[in-house]
């Protein structure tokens, strides 16, 4: 059992090497990677990693210095970097808590995608404190959820989880795009429609230790549009079958 366990940073400076080590704690009986690609930090970020890479023969660091900032293209250059059968991201800012990276192990082997849901009955969400309130509205990441759900596929509760373990073959020939939350909307919706199979988990959201959201406030009309031609998609797709 092998994982690719990818890190997109931006100014992740105060906890990056906490965060390294904690991942190396939990994946220990495991084979794995770490693949940290930061995109364009301002701050000490990028000499912490090149540090990390030269310590530990299992930490992978890709600068996208001067290049405009993109959660998704990070995370593909990751992919495209990464060796394992399992790809895993998650935010680098202990939001999502590392340990639960184990309990992909318990359920990879039945599914191709794995979801960290926070809105799942046993989940717990942080949210938010007062510095990052200006970045993202707690109600309106509820909202758009709700509405994935009903518009979309109704078994997914977290469209926007953005914490996932998920097989290599489903990403050999896909390429994830748009931004936060854009992205993984597009990826979940393409699984559904390859009939992959999907497991959400529950979790505990933690509080950001530092660093910069990668949310930006001015891409909520971009869900409206996307989830309208995602529906237009789907319903296309529903007519091919009984065409």
């Amino acid at each position: 059992m092998s994982f690719s366990v990818i890190l997109p940073t931006l100014n992740e400076a105060g906890h990056i090497v906490q965060l390294v080590k904690s991942i190396g704690k939990v994946m220990s009986n495991y084979k794995y990677e770490i693949i940290i690609v930061d995109d364009s930090s301002t701050d000490l970020t990028p000499d912490l990693c090149l540090k990390l890479k030269k310590r530990n023969k299992k930490v992978n660091f890709i600068s996208r210095k001067g290049l405009k900032r993109n959660l998704a293209e990070s995370i593909n250059l990751g992919i495209k970097k990464s060796k394992f059968e399992n790809i895993v991201w998650l935010d680098a800012d202990f939001q999502h808590p590392p340990q639960y990276i184990k309990k992909f192990t318990e359920y990879q082997n039945n599914y191709d995608v794995i979801i960290f849901s926070r809105f799942l009955p046993k989940s717990k969400r942080y949210f938010i404190n007062k510095k990052f309130k200006k970045e993202i509205n707690e109600n309106q990441s509820i909202f758009f959820n709700k509405l994935c759900k009903f518009f979309l596929f109704n078994d997914i509760t977290d469209y926007t989880s953005g914490f996932i373990c998920i097989k290599r073959n489903i990403l050999k020939n896909y390429m994830l795009k748009g931004y936060y939350g854009e992205y993984f909307i597009s990826l979940i919706t393409h699984c559904k429609l390859e009939r992959k199979k999907i497991k959400e988990l529950p979790y505990n959201e933690k509080a950001r230790y530092s660093g910069t959201s990668k949310t930006l406030p001015e891409i909520s009309y971009k869900y409206v549009i996307l989830l309208y031609k995602y529906l237009v998609c789907l319903i296309l797709n529903i007519f091919k079958k009984y065409l």
